[in-house]
């Protein structure tokens, strides 16, 4: 069975000498590394990382695999990955962007706007694109979070857009 890769953050320097290493992180939900123990990888390369500390936007972390900054010279830029069948969620209402692509999208009046076909977030909250007949991107503000069922493939926004 071929492995789904989701990269979950990238090593982009080291810090002190004695191995720690910068971590940016691409969810902060994957703070807690516990839960992903023997589960992460850089390349083929099976790796356990140790949170010691947040350092603004990254995070100090330490593996057993480095005890020196010669040892991290060739991981600096490398990007981590779990398995997709490893990811966890905290609670059933819980989901990922994967599970809203392809999903229909619908106004407060009920009214189809198209399907996701991308998510992104340039820095102020996730935006839906839609397929290219919508113009707009909608704001992950603007969804019901009761109107999120991935199980069926459906958004219900809060707000009304138009076509």
């Amino acid at each position: 069975m071929t492995k789904k890769k989701i990269y979950i953050g990238k090593i982009v320097g080291t810090h002190g000498v004695k191995g720690l290493f910068k971590v940016e992180l691409y969810n902060k939900d994957f703070l807690n590394f516990k839960f992903y123990k023997n589960k992460t990888f850089i390349g083929c390369t099976q790796i356990n990382f140790e949170k010691k500390f947040t350092k603004g936007k990254l995070t100090i972390c330490k593996s057993d695999k480095f005890n020196s900054i010669e040892d991290l010279a060739s991981l600096i830029g490398k990007q981590f990955w779990i398995d997709e069948a490893n990811l966890k969620k905290n609670n059933q209402n819980d989901f990922f962007h994967k599970d809203l692509m392809g999903c229909k999208v619908y106004n407060n009046k009920a009214e189809f706007l198209g399907k996701v076909v991308a998510i992104h977030n340039f820095g102020a909250g996730d935006l839906l694109e839609l397929e290219k007949n919508f113009k707009y991107m909608i704001r992950f503000y603007d969804v019901d979070k009761e109107g999120i069922d991935v199980e069926n493939k459906k958004i219900r926004l809060s707000k009304n857009y138009e076509l």
